[in-house]
Parts: structure tokens; sequence; C-alpha cells
């Protein structure tokens, strides 16, 4: 009886591996000299269907390109293509040598050869299967990090103690659960963009950070498709209620910062929050929202909880900000003099003290002379659609930032920038192509 069970388990045992390494290897073997026209079938097959993801592929890639223009492929997508390409190529080589075959074959069988060109077929079939079910990408790529454009980043903002306050009073704000929306604000140029980068970049607790500009005249589509750009979301209407909806659910279903930027007229509070499709925030779900503007009024109208004015430096901030940025502390006394006197003509508006502290940066005391006076001149001259002392220096800052621009070509780029909308993303290929 035991010896019976014995051997009982031991055919248990044997009959598996009987199979794998005898009878399949056999069985293979045949079918690679019998069933020669059935794996070519399986192969044209293959390749048919090779054929026509490489195209969805590329068609997938072209898409994400022309939507994003800053989209980065993955790596795994920008190699799928040429994999695939050099199988096709394969199986044209294997089309010719089957076809060889075909002809000798009806002269003149040659079992062997049928055998190693089966073997070979199979194997190509296999490694195009492969390739076919690698293809199925859930997203081919992912928007680049833009580098930041700003004159002034949270960087040359570092240390000082009134954007420093600004920040805190900011975080304190966005973990209160009563405060939906905070409202920064203050006069061009004070550094209200640069303090709500720094924020989106140091926040935390919220599933994504999405950051919109306005600005002046106000584009409902834009905002959008900016906000669905940050979300990765691929709309599925075009209409403007449509992608309102769309953003709605989306929005509803996670915690979101939403920093709308540059608001210089009062929206219709909560209205046209919704005609753009952004939920406040509601039992840890929806979007808080800080908003930054140059009219206090906008804070108010936009029922903002929490509000913060930025003002502009004094004067020993102003001081500390444009020292560092010119890299002067060891430099001759004459040119700290000068240096100075550019300082304080600046006003305290960190967008004026950074860009005329860069371009003067390492230049010779002339030139700093020269600057100043075209600083103190400045206050006889009329410009247009400028009306504060201010704002006039700092029209006065990027001009002579602009005349110390290294070469011609560095200015011709500068102009053509101002040519384009405000807020437009600007490609660096098409910029240096026009200059």
């Amino acid at each position: 009886m035991g010896s019976e069970w014995g051997l009982s388990a031991a055919s248990g045992l044997v009959a598996p591996l009987f199979v794998d390494y005898l009878v399949k290897p056999i069985e293979r073997r045949i079918r690679y000299l019998f069933r020669f026209h059935k794996i070519v079938q399986e192969l044209h097959q293959n390749q048919q269907d090779l054929a026509a993801k490489e195209t969805q592929v590329k068609d997938d890639v072209e898409e994400a390109k022309l939507q994003i223009r800053t989209q980065v492929i993955y790596d795994q997508v920008d190699e799928w293509p040429t994999k695939a390409e050099n199988a096709l190529k394969d199986v044209k080589v294997l089309d010719s040598e089957i076809e060889e075959n075909k002809r000798c074959f009806c002269l003149c069988p040659n079992w062997c050869w049928r055998y190693q060109l089966s073997q070979e077929i199979e194997n190509k079939t296999l490694e195009i299967a492969d390739l076919v079910k690698k293809s199925e990408f859930k997203r081919v790529g992912h928007r680049a990090k833009l580098p930041s454009l700003d004159l002034v980043t949270s960087k040359d903002n570092v240390d000082l103690k009134s954007s420093g306050a600004a920040f805190n009073k900011i975080m304190e704000a966005l973990k209160d659960d009563i405060v939906k929306k905070i409202g920064v604000w203050g006069m061009g140029g004070v550094g209200k963009t640069t303090l709500v980068r720094n924020v989106s970049g140091k926040v935390r607790g919220f599933d994504r950070v999405i950051m919109v500009t306005v600005s002046e005249t106000v584009d409902i589509e834009k905002i959008q498709n900016k906000i669905a750009d940050d979300l990765d979301l691929k709309f599925g209407k075009n209409t403007e209620g449509g992608k309102a909806t769309e953003l709605w659910s989306r929005l509803s279903n996670g915690k979101f910062l939403v920093i709308i930027d540059d608001l210089w007229k009062e929206w219709n509070d909560d209205g046209d929050l919704r005609k753009i499709g952004i939920p406040l925030v509601k039992d840890e779900k929806g979007c808080k929202i800080i908003l930054t503007t140059r009219n206090y009024n906008v804070c108010q109208h936009m029922e903002c909880e929490e509000t913060i004015q930025l003002k502009v430096l004094e004067d020993g901030e102003a001081w500390t900000l444009f020292e560092m940025n010119a890299g002067i502390k060891k430099a001759d006394s004459r040119v700290i003099g000068e240096a100075k006197k550019i300082a304080k003509e600046c006003k305290g508006l960190p967008l004026a003290i950074v860009t005329l502290a860069k371009a003067l940066k390492g230049k010779a005391l002339d030139r700093w002379k020269d600057a100043r006076k075209k600083l103190e001149r400045s206050g006889l001259m009329e410009i247009p659609s400028i009306q504060t002392e201010r704002e006039k220096n700092a029209y006065i800052s990027l001009k002579i930032s602009y005349e110390h621009l290294k070469d011609k070509m560095s200015q011709t780029c500068f102009l053509l920038c101002a040519l384009y909308p405000e807020d437009d993303l600007i490609n660096v290929e098409d910029l240096m192509r026009y200059a």
C-alpha cells in the first residue's frame, strides 16, 4: 500500500517534468517543420498590430506636444517608436527569406533551413507582441518645469523682514480653516508675484498648487486652460461652461491652492470663480485662493478673510537688497557712494532695486555715475500712463538696465519680448529666430 502511494506520488511529480522538458520541446520542433505557414501568419498579424500601434503612439506624442509646447516626453515613450521601426524592418528582411524558402522548398526541400527560419520568425513574433503590449502608455509625457523669468526671485528677497513677515502671515492664514481667500495687495513692482511664488514652493498640505496670471484683460478660457494644464486634465468639452463643469468636478475631489496673480478689477465674487470652475474649500475638499492685486478694493470686493499689504522697502532693507544683488561689499568707496545714491532713488521698490543692481554689477565708476544722473533727471520727465514717482523710477530703472545689456542682440531680444501679449509664454527658439 505504502509503495503504491509512493509510486503514485513519484509519477505525479515526474509527469509534469516529462511534459515540460521532453514533450513540449518535441512538439515545438515539429511545429517549426510542419506549421511553417501558420507561424508566418502569426508574424504578419503581429506586424500589422505593431504598425498600427506605431502610428498611434506617434500621434499621441504629437498631440501632447501641440497641447503643451513645453511637454517632456518620457524616455520609454521616446525610445519605443525606434524599437518598433527596427522590428518592422526586421520583418521585411524575414519576408525576403520566407519567399526564398517557399521557392526553394518546392524544388528541393531543405528541412534544416525551414526549421531555423521558423525559429527566427517565432522569436521575432514574440518580440513584436511584447512591443505591442508595452505600447499601452497611460501618459506619454509631463510638463517641463519652466525657468522663472521674474527679475525679482525668492533668492533676491532673502532675509528681508518685510517680505518675511508677509510670507509668515500667508502661511498662517493657509492653516486657518475659516480663511478661504487671502488678498495680497501693493503697488506694481513691490514683489507680490515673487512673494506668492515663494509661498507656492514652500506650502504643504495641498494636493497641488495652481498659479494663473489674470492681468488687466480677463480671459476666462485662457485661465481654464492654464488650470487644466497644471492638473494634467484633458477637456472633453470645448464650451466655457463645459470646461467649468469639468474643472469643478476635478477640483472638488481634492484640496488645492489656487493663486490668482495680478487681478486688476473686482470679480463678481464667487460667481466668477464658479464661471471658471473653481470651488471654494469645504470639508477639506476644494480650493483655497490667494490673489494679488494693486488695488485694496479688489480684496474687499472679493471678501478676502485675510488681507496683507506689501509695502515698499525701508532704506535699510533697500540698501541690503541692492548691495546683495550688485555684489559691491568690497568695492571701491566711490562706487559704494554712487550705489547708495542710486538705491535711494529707487524709492524702496524691489523691482527697480534688483534690476538696476544687476545691470550695474561689475561696471566701472563712470557707468555708475551715468546711471545715477539719469535717475536724478527722471524727476523732470513726463512719461505717459505713469502716474506715481515710484512707477516712474521703476520705468527708468528698466530703461537703464536695457541700455546696459551687453550687445545689440540682447537689446533686440528684449524689445521683441515687449511685443508679445502680456503674460504670454515666449518660445526661446522663436525669439532667437526672429532676433
